[in-house]
């Protein structure tokens, strides 16, 4: 099922980058047509709000995309929307939505402050010819709409983090999507009466628990080849739903996060059968789209590529191919799916995926990494220096869709030549075919 099926929409957040001509021409064949993107975010004190964030967003191009700025509120104060905070909010608010024909609101609204937060969207929408917010699972409850319906014109209910992170109690870890509940919440929106959009996450997340398996923290900025080759780790559940547990068996360290031996890091990608089953079950409720937060990046925490994500079905295709320069070799994902990252099982099992490349004779004098994790050089099984190499093997965490990965100099001898070598992919398939190069 490609998303272009249906209306897809993404959420932008906290990003100054424009967006590259690849992912406007991805986004052209989804069929994007609007983009939420995080303008900003107000900070409640006192009696007043003030920016704690800004961000630079891009001017709405009707023949590409509209971008639809979004205001994350935030506030500690026990009453947040008195009447001298309300009217430096809705200044605040006019300057962000300035030359635009609709805005949208985020704002985690504690039960006690629905009505107050319902009252004052009905002086926000008079600032614009629009007004959207991001809703809270719950708010599908009667009571609750009743107050929102009458004053924006369109809800988007936010149907992941509507949870605490558990203790885990040796119980599996809490995926990003649970078939189930998601289900359910899904459901409970059948009955709003105004347009409403699901919000589904497409992101990847990595959580830190204790030896008493307590929640630590959140784990930034980290990528996958930390985790893939970290030897550290041992991999103590499949992925159910995405969702797998690493325990530390040694000492170690992830984005400069010390870890300890016996803690347990939580990797969440999103699953994406579950990803379908929700998309599908929300425009049967009656969803007049989807918004997937976030729309992805370079960064490992967004999840799954932008192109998978416009055909959720679909699966990898590699192949290596010489560059021009005949001294280097490029592996590509030519299909429309992400070759997902693979974790270490056991000690032996160093994780990832490996390129291997093989000849007949040692003809390799120098194989360089170039963007792969490390080059590694065999005589048969045993390893060797190059000179005396029969095969170089490529070591690499995941493959991203549309993506490739380019090998360092590689030197052959005299006279030798890429059409006496070939190669293979382990750990994709069980025993997977020798190919040769293209």
């Amino acid at each position: 099922m490609a998303s272009s099926a249906h209306d897809v929409r993404y959420w932008v957040w906290q990003r100054d980058d424009p967006l590259s001509e690849q992912d406007l021409t991805e986004l052209a064949s989804q069929k994007v047509n609007t983009i939420y993107w995080q303008a900003g975010e107000l900070e409640n004190i006192g009696q007043t709000w003030r920016w704690k964030a800004r961000f630079s967003s891009p001017s709405s191009d009707p023949a590409r995309i509209r971008f639809v700025p979004v205001v994350r509120l935030v506030s500690r104060e026990h009453q947040p929307f008195s009447n001298a905070s309300i009217a430096t909010l809705l200044i605040s608010l006019s300057s962000a939505s300035a030359k635009h024909d609709e805005l949208q609101l985020d704002y985690d609204a504690p039960d006690r402050l629905l009505a107050d937060y319902a009252a004052v969207l009905k002086r926000i929408r008079t600032l614009v010819p629009r007004l959207t917010i991001a809703a809270l699972p719950h708010w599908s409850r009667a009571d609750y709409l009743k107050l929102l319906e009458p004053n924006v014109d369109e809800l988007l209910p936010m149907l992941y983090d509507f949870e605490a992170e558990p203790i885990l109690k040796d119980q599996s870890p809490m995926p990003l999507i649970s078939p189930d509940k998601i289900s359910r919440l899904i459901e409970s929106w059948r009955a709003c009466r105004k347009p409403w959009r699901a919000g589904l996450p497409v992101f990847a997340r990595l959580s830190l628990y204790d030896a008493n398996q307590r929640l630590r923290g959140q784990i930034r900025n980290w990528s996958w080849d930390e985790l893939c080759f970290n030897r550290s780790f041992q991999m103590s559940n499949g992925a159910q739903f995405g969702a797998s547990v690493l325990r530390a068996m040694r000492a170690t360290s992830i984005a400069n996060t010390p870890i300890h031996p016996g803690e347990e890091v939580i990797v969440r990608e999103v699953d994406r059968a579950a990803l379908r089953d929700a998309v599908s079950a929300a425009l049967r409720a009656g969803a007049h789209g989807i918004v997937f937060f976030r729309l992805p990046d370079s960064s490992a925490s967004s999840g799954w590529s932008l192109r998978q994500l416009g055909h959720l079905e679909a699966g990898p295709h590699l192949i290596l191919r010489k560059s021009n320069d005949s001294e280097t070799l490029e592996l590509s994902n030519v299909g429309d799916g992400d070759l997902e990252p693979r974790f270490s099982k056991n000690e032996a099992d160093a994780g990832g995926y490996v390129l291997e490349i093989d000849s007949a004779t040692p003809m390799f004098r120098e194989a360089q990494p170039g963007d792969f994790a490390s080059a590694d050089a065999f005589a048969g099984e045993k390893r060797a220096k190059v000179p005396f190499a029969t095969r170089v093997r490529f070591q690499f965490a995941q493959l991203r869709a549309k993506e490739n990965l380019r090998t360092g100099l590689i030197q052959l001898a005299p006279g030798a030549d890429f059409r006496q070598t070939r190669y293979r992919i382990l750990n994709i398939e069980a025993t997977p075919p020798w190919k040769s190069v293209e």
